[in-house]
Order: C-alpha cells, then structure tokens, then sequence
C-alpha cells in the first residue's frame, strides 16, 4: 500500500498544534505553546516524508525528530504546568533538577530519551491530578490519552500496522486539542496572576 496515507493524520497533528498555540499563547502558556510546537513541527515533517513520497529518504530525519522533539515537548510541558500551578517550591525545584538530569542523561546516553519522555508525561499527568482545580478526574483522564497511545496503541502488535499509526496520531491529536482545556484548570500562582492583571 502506497505510504501517502499516512500524511492524512500527521497534517491532523499539524492542525491540533496549532489551535493549541491559538489557545495556550494568550494564556502566558509559552513553554506549554512551544512544546506544541515542537510537536506540530515534527507532524509536519511526517507529513512532507508521506506526501513528497520520501519514505525512506526521510525516515531517519523523522525518526530522530520525532524521539527527540517528543522529549523536549514534554519537558517544556510539564515544566510550564509546574510553575504556573500553585506547586510547593521544593516541587518546582525537584522539576528543575529533573530537567537538568534529563539533559546530562540523554545526552549521555541517547537510548535514554524514550524513557525520560515518559517519565514528563507521567509528570505532566501527576501535576494535573495534584493541583487541578475543577474537572479533576476528567482532565486527568485527557492528560493520559498520550500515555495510553504510547504504552498501549503505538506499534500494537495485534493490530494492523496502518490501523495503530492512524489510531495513535489521532489520539495524539486530541490530546493537544484538549490540551487548553486542561490547562486552563490548574490554579495560577499569586505571582502569574499579578503580572496578568
């Protein structure tokens, strides 16, 4: 089966980043606004590697994009959900060294980014479940639609190889057209707040 198909949900990526930037932007989510960035650039990428027929002209450059720009994504992420929340100082600090750790170790050790990206996901969907405010369970429940995609569709054995691309780009699409939504339910810091007003 000819690989253009493929495109079809990674431009969807593309169109979920950036109503995400249209919403997080405004909101001083500028870490979170990046990250979906990231992600929009790397869909992007998938989808010119589909589109232009350069499947394997382009894989590794894909590939490596995809590893890396999901672990940046995800630390800007979760780095910006912690400092706007009303988290402890000894949590933003545990988040900082985190984020140190995660660079020396990945850059250390490359086969380490896979594992670090889920360890900011889970931390992203930690961070929701402590401090959201309204909506809990159900923006805890968006936040895992990511995690659930990783662990669980992405490269499914038991499904058709098309079948588990398009179901975990799709879900990665929702996740980041939810993504305002469950941002917007995280308190802001006394400090966030006196600077918007």
């Amino acid at each position: 089966m000819p690989a253009e198909h493929y495109a079809v949900s990674e431009i969807s990526i593309v169109l979920a980043s950036v109503f995400a930037i249209h919403r997080l932007a405004p909101n001083g989510f500028w870490l979170a606004s990046f990250a979906s960035l990231l992600i929009g650039a790397v869909a992007a990428l998938g989808a010119w590697r589909f589109g232009s027929g350069q499947f394997e002209a382009l894989e590794t450059l894909h590939l490596t994009a995809a590893v890396q720009g999901g672990l940046v994504s995800m630390m800007f992420l979760s780095a910006d959900m912690a400092m706007k929340a009303r988290a402890q100082q000894s949590t933003r600090l545990a988040v900082v060294g985190l984020f140190m750790a995660s660079l020396f170790a990945t850059s250390s050790s490359p086969s380490l980014v896979p594992v670090f990206s889920l360890v900011w996901l889970v931390v992203a969907i930690s961070v929701m479940a402590i401090y959201a405010q309204t909506d809990r369970f159900l923006t805890v429940s968006c936040m895992s639609i990511m995690l659930v995609g990783l662990l669980v569709v992405r490269k499914n054995s038991y499904l058709d190889a098309a079948v588990s691309f398009h179901l975990y780009h799709l879900m990665i699409t929702a996740w980041l057209i939810l993504l305002p939504f469950c941002l917007s339910r995280l308190p802001k810091r006394a400090s966030v707040l006196a600077t918007e007003g």
